[in-house]
């Protein structure tokens, strides 16, 4: 088994400004409901431990269809085709933690509350991952590109192979408190996974990806993935 890192961000910081703008909120928003959401995302924040669990893998062999990994199969033509010219992988899970999941059910009875909550969930998430991120980069790839892919990012590489990268890590429920559904959906909602890498030229998702208008697009779309299945 790899040997992992956990990481936990005991102070997250999220700016009341940068929760407005994601709730399409400003300063002339309705005074009582500006007080609403401060108020709630002070007591997230007092609480709030998002976490990230990671670890250096090595790729044992590929194939057109997938790779192996420490023993563990990845079934994506894609995948393979990403991983052709490195030997290397860091899988990794990131959540906005159970600390604001718990919090955040106080609020499911109340549809508006509820949208808060989450987008205060999503924002914490957003605390964690750059700082997985350069902490990947400072310890594997201090030179040269540091990419990434996600599982269900792309009908390329399913939501499924969650299973995979999950036991790839091992143990993440103790390590970081989240799991994975039947369905292979990752509770708290508010998470994350998928490994980062070293390629040639970098890679965006979002080169492959049809949903144009997507506001969270990195990169322009750019041409549809040769030989491997398409979203709908």
């Amino acid at each position: 088994m790899l040997e992992k890192t956990i990481l936990v961000d005991d102070t997250p910081d999220i700016p009341l400004s940068s929760l407005l703008k994601a709730v399409r909120m400003d300063e002339d928003s309705d005074p009582e409901d500006l007080a609403e959401i401060s108020q709630m995302l002070d007591e997230a924040l007092a609480l709030a431990k998002p976490k990230a669990v990671f670890g250096l893998a090595q790729v044992e062999s590929r194939d057109e269809n997938g790779v192996i990994v420490d023993g563990v199969r990845f079934h994506s033509p894609l995948v393979s085709k990403n991983l052709a010219n490195t030997n290397r992988i860091v899988p990794f899970v990131v959540t906005c933690g159970l600390e604001a999941e718990e919090w955040s059910l106080q609020y499911k009875d109340d549809p508006l509350k509820e949208f808060w909550a989450d987008s205060i969930k999503l924002q914490l998430l957003g605390c964690i991952r750059p700082k997985v991120q350069k902490e990947v980069r400072r310890r594997f790839f201090p030179t040269g590109d540091i990419s990434a892919m996600s599982p269900g990012s792309l009908a390329a590489w399913p939501l499924k192979e969650q299973r995979p990268l999950f036991a790839l890590l091992g143990g993440v429920t103790p390590d970081i408190g989240a799991r994975l559904t039947d369905s292979c959906l990752i509770l708290p909602s508010k998470s994350g996974s998928g490994f980062f890498f070293s390629p040639e030229s970098h890679y965006e998702n979002c080169r492959y990806c049809p949903l144009i208008k997507c506001p969270n697009r990195r990169a322009p779309f750019e041409h549809e993935l040769e030989g491997v299945p398409q979203d709908e």
